[in-house]
């Protein structure tokens, strides 16, 4: 193990109650399940084409992310999750002179990222309106 991982507070995880018929928000669980048009969409593709290796660059949802927001495709960054993508936000964005900034309610993985590379931060808190003040 490198030096820096006996360094670190591990993340974790928000309460998981065991209740039935609970919406957990703090997990991005949706009361409403996948819209049919998913379940169709999913279904489809469930042929022999998914014992392939996926595009690792997945050009073709690139392209049509691209399209839908009138952009140019490089400026299209996909990932495997939210994990990955804020992994490489903060290993190749955010080590700056400055620490970065964020509020002291956020993503309680943020710290952790922030420890694994080496990235100063700042928690600010909220004021009584739920703003920010970075000055």
């Amino acid at each position: 193990w490198s030096d820096i991982v006996g360094q670190l507070d591990p993340y974790v995880p928000g309460e998981q109650p065991k209740l039935a018929n609970l919406v957990k928000l703090n997990t991005n669980e949706n009361p409403y399940g996948p819209s049919p048009k998913v379940t169709a969409a999913i279904s489809a593709e469930l042929g022999d084409s998914l014992r392939l290796y996926p595009d690792p660059n997945a050009d073709v949802l690139k392209q049509a992310i691209a399209d839908s927001l009138d952009v140019d495709v490089s400026q299209v960054f996909v990932g495997n999750g939210s994990d990955e993508v804020l992994a490489h936000i903060f290993q190749g964005l955010l080590k700056h002179e400055a620490p970065i900034l964020f509020p002291d309610i956020t993503y309680s993985f943020y710290p952790v990222y922030c420890g694994l590379y080496q990235v100063d931060s700042t928690p600010v808190p909220l004021a009584e309106d739920l703003s920010i003040n970075v000055a």
